[in-house]
C-alpha cells in the first residue's frame, strides 16, 4: 500500500473514531457502510433465509440415508463350492426368495446321495419292522429281534431326517427333497436365495470364485428399514432430543429423532444425529446424501442461532454489533450452547438482524476507545 493510501486508512478510522466517541452515550458505533467496507467489517444476517436457521425455523442438517445393524441380512453359501453366477446386481431390489447367485458344490452332492441312500435304507428298515412285528405275533422270532429291528429303524429315519434338514439349509424346499427321494436325481447346482425382501447392498463374491460353507456373498437391507444419520455440531446437538420432528427434503412425510450420538467424530468435530422417516424408501435410496430441517425443542425461549464468529467479549459478557440505524451497537447475549461454526444465544436480537461476523477487532477497538472498560 503506498504511503498516501496508509494515511488514507488512518483517517477513515480516525474518522469513525471521533465518530463512535460523538455517540459514546449511546452506545452506537456510528459507521457508513463505506467505513464498515474498508474496515474490513463484514455483516450476516439472524435467521434469515440464506443464513444458517435459527430457533424459530429449525437446524438444517445434512446427512446419509443408511440401513441400521439390525436392517442387514447377509447371504452366505450353504455349502462349499465355486460361484457359477452372480444374479443379483448391487442396489437392486430384490424378494423374497429371488434369486442371488448360483453354486456348483460337490458338497452339496454328497449331501443328497447321503439322503437318497437313507432315504432308501429307512424305507427298508420300515418294511422290515412290519415283517418282524408280524413274526412275533406269530411267536415266530423272540421280542429282543424285534426290538432290534424297531431300533435300527429308528437310526434309519434319524439319519434320513439329519440330512433332509442339511438340503433345507441349503436351500432345497420340502417338494425339491421330495422329489429328490423320488426320483433319486442328484445335482450339484445349487441357487442361493435372498431371505427377505430388501436391496441388495453389496455382492461380495464373483464368478469364478471358490467358497467355503458360510461365506458370505451378499448383504441385504431389509425393507421399509431405511434411516437418516445427520451431522450435527455439537452446540447443535446439545438442542436437539429425541422426538424432535425431521423434515428431508423430497419427502412429504415427518420423521423423528431417535438417538443422539455421544461423542463426536475425529474428523469433523460432529454429532451423529439419527432419525427415522415413515415409507423413507418411496423418497430416499440408501447412501443418498440428504437435507433435512430438525426441529428441537430443548431451545431456550427466544434463543437464535447466529455465527459463532459475530460473538465478542466486552466488559466480561457475550456481546453481539448489531446494525442499527447509521451504525453498529454492542448487544448483550447469553450463551446457551456454542460450536465451532455456530451459536444459541438469547438476548434483544431479532430474526433478520445483521451482525457483524468479520473486522471484530476493530470493532472491539472502538470500543475501548470510547472509553469503556476492557473486555476479557
Amino acid at each position: 500500500m503506498t504511503e498516501l493510501g496508509k494515511f488514507s486508512a488512518v483517517l477513515i478510522l480516525s474518522g469513525a473514531w471521533v465518530a463512535s466517541a460523538i455517540a459514546a452515550t449511546s452506545g452506537l458505533l456510528k459507521l457508513s457502510d463505506e467505513q464498515m467496507r474498508k474496515s474490513g467489517i463484514v455483516l450476516e444476517r439472524v435467521g434469515g433465509a440464506s443464513s444458517q436457521a435459527g430457533a424459530g425455523d429449525g437446524f438444517r442438517l445434512s446427512g446419509t440415508a443408511v440401513f441400521p445393524a439390525k436392517a442387514i441380512r447377509i447371504v452366505s453359501a450353504p455349502a462349499a463350492g465355486v460361484v457359477q453366477a452372480v444374479l443379483a446386481d448391487p442396489m437392486s431390489k430384490v424378494a423374497a426368495g429371488a434369486p442371488i447367485a448360483r453354486l456348483y458344490s460337490p458338497q452339496l452332492l454328497e449331501w443328497q446321495r447321503g439322503y437318497v441312500q437313507s432315504s432308501v435304507q429307512a424305507q427298508l428298515a420300515g418294511s422290515k419292522l412290519k415283517r418282524d412285528e408280524a413274526l412275533f405275533k406269530e411267536g415266530i422270532i423272540p421280542e429282543s429281534r424285534l426290538q432290534e429291528t424297531r431300533s435300527a429303524m429308528i437310526q434309519s429315519r434319524a439319519a434320513e431326517q439329519e440330512l433332509r434338514q442339511t438340503l433345507k439349509l441349503a436351500g432345497m424346499g420340502d417338494k425339491a427333497i421330495g422329489a429328490l427321494a423320488q426320483s433319486q436325481s442328484i445335482s450339484p447346482v445349487l441357487t442361493v436365495t435372498a431371505p427377505a425382501p430388501g436391496t441388495v447392498i453389496e455382492q461380495m463374491a464373483a464368478p469364478g470364485q471358490r467358497v467355503e460353507a458360510g461365506a458370505p456373498l451378499a448383504r441385504i437391507g431389509q425393507s421399509g428399514q431405511l434411516w437418516i444419520d445427520l451431522q450435527a455440531a455439537r452446540a447443535q446437538a446439545a438442542a436437539i432430543g429425541v422426538g424432535d420432528a425431521v423434515n428431508v427434503v423430497g419427502c412429504t412425510q415427518a420423521g423423528r429423532v431417535t438417538a443422539v450420538g455421544m461423542q463426536l467424530d475425529s474428523a469433523t468435530q460432529t454429532v451423529t444425529v439419527r432419525a427415522e422417516l415413515p415409507a423413507a424408501e418411496s423418497c430416499l435410496r440408501p447412501n443418498q446424501f440428504v437435507e433435512a430441517l430438525v426441529k428441537p425443542t430443548r431451545l431456550p425461549p427466544g434463543a437464535l442461532q447466529i455465527p459463532a464468529a459475530a460473538l465478542v467479549r466486552l466488559d466480561g459478557k457475550d456481546h453481539v454489533f448489531v446494525r442499527e440505524g447509521g451504525g453498529l451497537r454492542p448487544v448483550a447475549v447469553t450463551v446457551a450452547s456454542r460450536g465451532s461454526d455456530s451459536a444459541m444465544v438469547q438476548g434483544p436480537l431479532q430474526p433478520g438482524a445483521e451482525v457483524a461476523v468479520r473486522g471484530m477487532a476493530t470493532l472491539k477497538g472502538m470500543w475501548l476507545g470510547m472509553g469503556a472498560g476492557e473486555g476479557q
